[in-house]
């Protein structure tokens, strides 16, 4: 009895262990070893997917788009000493320019391909599109979902007022980038900073790993996620609660244009709701209903617009 008692909670504890690596390793680490190829034979593709799907010529046409422009690759590197890459892209004449930063696992042209040229053609602004630190050609092993990334968010908008001082600059997030945005005015942007646009961005690191934890591996959060967070600490240095978007709003001073899919299931509506109560500066929450995650520019593309270059020219061009 004993033995199979012993038997049982060392199973369990291995189990555990085995799923909380899991949750570190496709949740922080840029390596993934064998880990996509397991994940394959049980994902099905989401609902957000399938809605992708069906605009996906729109998204390669803006790629396509995008890579005929001969940008220009910027180079910088960060407070820990990583190389980190963006392309930059100016528009004639244009005095604001918009740094894109992209969300998890993503590229700028992957969560922005959609709406780059909207923004160049349309709006007539610079575009700064980085490459997250781990992401691209950008150097890194680990995603600090905004814990790091606030920072060289904060160094590229500093590069951008150093070469441009008669710049107005906007940053625009997507998701991890979203919350990488918020979290950056906790850093020493420059004063030229005068708006920042938040699409589906989460409220802080430890909350998106719960509810992640729940609606894609339908688990409770505990011990899971607390096991997964102890080794982000070890192997990636980083602690999950140190900063969250949330708590960094309370003391923001920049105005915010918040964006969210009222389909998003990975990243909760609620995120983005809750941020915008938390934001003490000028601000405004669009919903675009049945979007799911990232997805909202293409779904209702004139709502998503409208609001977007109101808030630019309300904010910025001031040309």
């Amino acid at each position: 009895m004993k033995k199979a008692v012993r038997n049982t909670a060392f199973a369990l504890c291995a189990g555990t262990l085995c799923i909380s690596t899991i949750m570190y390793r496709t949740g922080v680490s840029r390596k993934l070893y064998v880990l996509p190829k397991l994940m394959k034979l049980v994902q099905t593709r989401s609902a957000g997917q399938q809605q992708f799907e069906k605009v996906r010529h729109v998204y390669n046409e803006g790629c396509d788009w995008f890579r005929s422009q001969g940008s220009e690759l910027k180079k910088l590197r960060s407070f820990d000493g990583l190389a980190l890459y963006a392309d930059y892209l100016p528009y004639p004449g244009s005095k604001t320019t918009v740094i894109l930063c992209h969300g998890y696992r993503s590229t700028g042209l992957g969560d922005f391909g959609g709406i780059v040229r909207y923004i160049h053609e349309q709006l007539r602004l610079n575009i700064l599109l980085i490459d997250e630190r781990s992401h691209g050609k950008s150097e890194g092993s680990h995603m600090t979902y905004g814990i790091k990334e606030r920072f060289d968010i904060c160094d590229w908008a500093n590069m951008i007022a150093r070469e441009h001082p008669d710049h107005k600059i906007f940053l625009y997030g997507m998701s991890l980038g979203a919350a990488s945005v918020l979290m950056s005015t906790t850093t020493d942007l420059p004063k030229s900073v005068c708006g920042l646009i938040a699409d589906c961005g989460f409220t802080s690191p430890d909350d998106v790993f719960r509810s992640v934890c729940r609606s894609m591996y339908h688990l409770p959060p505990f011990p899971f996620v607390d096991i997964a967070e102890v080794f982000t600490k070890i192997f990636a240095h980083f602690d999950c609660k140190q900063c969250s978007a949330a708590q960094a709003l309370k003391n923001n001073d920049i105005p915010v244009l918040f964006i969210h899919g009222g389909a998003d299931d990975f990243v909760p509506t609620w995120m983005s709701r809750e941020n915008f109560a938390a934001c003490r500066s000028e601000k405004e929450l669009v919903i675009i209903d049945g979007a799911y995650h990232a997805n909202s520019y293409y779904v209702d593309f004139e709502k998503y617009t409208d609001a977007f270059g109101a808030f630019i020219e309300k904010h910025g061009t001031g040309e």
